[in-house]
């Protein structure tokens, strides 16, 4: 079998590399079964990455989808760029020029300074900068706009390296000083690897810029010290027998993190499963490690409405129970009986984080903080909830690996204390 000079270069460079305690540099099987399939592919780099001012790494490129609109994206140029589509270069803009992108199908139509052109895409390129302002935000790389089932699709194409940078410090609390350092160069293996598990989707962008996938602000969320925790942490993912790992986090776990395949269906994927964070759970720093919530009889019926569970003006509340939990101690299944003028009985069981989406936060702001709770009907006919912890409960805990970073804790330990049995692998130099 032949190795390619890229493959060679990287196993020659592995011979220099020092040993690090916990940290494997599995190569073979990393690079020839896994990550060969999630590089930028040779099309995409042909077309973008010569393109992009200092693209001078070996991270792949990633497509990142900043908006979806169904009209008009307009445009104004507030530094100089270079305006091509699929072919060449079609114009040099300067500041002030009007872009309009409207959708046509599967192709985009650009009217421009009075003439109107067609393409499948067009792509906006700095030509004096490094980054590019769109909506008050400074993106770094290049911006693709597309057209898929006749929407307008604005898309920053650019270095999974930079990706990182505009996620971290959206995704997790710079802190004071250095005390959250470690924590940081964890999370951002963590988001590396999520990117690396996306690359190369059949759509014309491998990943949503919002909670979809990860929250990402491009250059204008950038700080010093989340950028320097990504550079220490360059090339690094990790995996689970030498497969880029399903990186799940949230916020607060409540002192136990959630099996992945009571949430997310996740199949053999042990490093997901529930553990115990700390004897004083690590995450009782969080302020959303306790809550209550409570809601009046008329509007808890109001949400089983909205979900369209009952319907109809004349239910009342008999009975709320948990009937069954998950070994975290979270609520498997709730049970809520109701009863109509005539005595007529109603049973609605929801479960699992669905539970979440249902009833909701007593405001209606978002939903449930989490499933980690206990329910119960007052004098007053309220329904009053207590509960511990924010989110789905898996994967890494981001106020407990904080509160790690500030005991002293490297970003190895949190790691393996959240994904027991992964290890660190390098995906390239």
């Amino acid at each position: 079998m032949l190795l390619s000079p890229q493959l060679l270069k990287i196993i020659k460079l592995s011979r220099n590399l020092p040993a690090s305690k916990l940290i494997t540099f599995s190569f073979f099987m990393l690079i020839l079964f896994i990550i060969s399939g999630c590089g930028a592919s040779k099309k995409f780099e042909k077309e973008e990455s010569n393109a992009i001012e200092n693209y001078n790494d070996n991270s792949s490129l990633i497509r990142v989808l900043l908006d979806e609109r169904m009209n008009l994206f307009s445009y104004t140029v507030e530094d100089p760029v270079v305006i091509k589509n699929e072919l060449k270069t079609i114009s040099h803009s300067d500041k002030g020029d009007i872009l309009k992108f409207y959708p046509d199908g599967n192709n985009v139509k650009l009217e421009m300074d009075g003439k109107t052109y067609l393409s499948k895409f067009y792509q906006i390129l700095p030509e004096t900068k490094r980054s590019i302002k769109v909506s008050d935000k400074s993106y770094k790389g290049a911006f693709r706009i597309a057209s898929q089932n006749n929407k307008i699709q604005v898309i920053n194409t650019i270095t999974l390296e930079e990706y990182i940078k505009g996620v971290v410090p959206m995704e997790m609390p710079i802190g004071k000083g250095t005390e959250n350092y470690e924590v940081l160069k964890a999370f951002s293996i963590c988001v590396r690897t999520y990117a690396i598990k996306k690359l190369n989707s059949k759509n014309n962008f491998d990943i949503y810029n919002d909670v979809r996938d990860q929250v990402y602000g491009g250059e204008s969320s950038e700080r010093i010290l989340s950028n320097k925790a990504v550079r220490e942490t360059r090339g690094l993912v990790l995996t689970y027998n030498n497969s880029p790992a399903a990186t799940f986090y949230h916020s607060t776990c409540g002192g136990y993190t959630e099996d992945g395949t009571n949430v997310f269906q996740t199949k053999n994927a042990p490093y997901l499963q529930s553990i115990k964070d700390g004897d004083e759970p690590y995450c009782s720093i969080s302020p959303k490690y306790q809550w209550k919530e409570i809601y009046s009889e008329s509007d808890f019926i109001h949400r089983l409405k909205a979900a369209e569970l009952i319907s109809g003006p004349e239910w009342k509340l008999d009975k709320i129970n948990v009937n069954s939990r998950f070994q975290s101690g979270r609520v498997n299944e709730l049970q809520i009986t109701l009863q109509n003028d005539n005595g007529k009985d109603k049973i609605i069981k929801i479960y699992g984080n669905n539970i979440r989406k249902i009833i909701r936060s007593s405001d209606n702001l978002s939903i449930l903080n989490s499933t980690l709770f206990d329910i119960s009907i007052d004098e007053k006919n309220n329904v009053v909830i207590t509960g511990k912890g924010n989110g789905h409960g898996v994967g890494l805990c981001q106020w407990g690996a904080i509160n790690l970073s500030r005991m002293g804790k490297d970003f190895v330990y949190i790691l393996s204390h959240y994904y027991p049995g992964t290890k660190i692998l390098r995906y390239y130099d």
